[in-house]
């Protein structure tokens, strides 16, 4: 099937930045601070459903990502000046505002959230430290996939992808390096960061295992909606 029309974005935008599998399940696009974002496949109340009672998958073209590197005590102090203590652990995030906080390893960290909030670029350390910090946008070459759902947990295992986290634990699959990092960043929302070279193989691996579990894209309008509810998915 084709897209349905964008709303209110350039064609240069549309195509750079959402991946084919959710333009062929006709997402309805809209412009978001310069950035494409999939606003709807149709039906937001259905979409919300889908977000409470099984699992809804959602492309985050609205997120943007920096990469930042430096020695572990430089990174240690870095974080810690931005995040408080104690320093964040390897394999682990701490959201701050709208931003997470993503320490892959004793010298790497990722942040992640969306381009508005990451606009200025990471504010991290203070004089020296952030002057010794090596940091760069590294948004486009990721994308970014939100699994949120009562079965979202089950979505990834079966997926053969690391399901039973600790909140705010952060996993990967040992047997395909494309997958940089899945998050869990609540009881039921996970976040999973892919090369994008490799967005629509992933995405056919969550949709093949998904469909069983009663899973279905959604959108940035159900996303939005949920989280400022009474009602968001925990």
């Amino acid at each position: 099937m084709k897209p349905r029309a964008i709303e209110n974005s350039s064609r240069r935008s549309f195509v750079a930045t959402v991946p084919e599998t959710c333009l062929a399940a006709c997402a309805v696009l809209h412009d978001r601070d310069g950035h494409t974002v999939v606003t709807h496949y149709g039906s937001v109340p259905g979409e919300i459903a889908v977000c409470m009672k099984s699992v809804g998958l959602a492309d985050h073209s609205d997120y943007g990502v920096f990469d930042l590197r430096g020695d572990r005590e430089l990174l240690d102090r870095a974080l810690v000046t931005r995040l408080g203590d104690p320093p964040l652990a390897i394999k682990s995030g701490r959201r701050l505002r709208s931003v997470w906080y993503l320490r892959l390893s004793a010298r790497h960290t990722l942040l992640v959230g969306p381009h508005a909030a990451l606009a200025s670029g990471p504010a991290i350390g203070r004089g020296r430290d952030r002057r010794e910090l090596l940091h760069r946008d590294i948004g486009a070459s990721l994308a970014i996939v939100g699994v949120v759902g009562p079965r979202a947990a089950r979505l990834l295992a079966a997926a053969g992808l690391p399901g039973e986290l600790p909140i705010g634990a952060i996993g990967a699959d040992a047997g395909n390096t494309s997958i940089v990092a899945i998050l869990r960043e609540s009881q039921r929302r996970y976040l999973a960061l892919v090369r994008a070279d490799a967005a629509d193989a992933f995405w056919a691996r969550l949709l093949t295992v998904g469909e069983p579990l009663g899973a279905a894209f959604v959108g940035y309008d159900a996303l939005r909606l949920l989280h400022a509810s009474s009602f968001a998915v925990g």
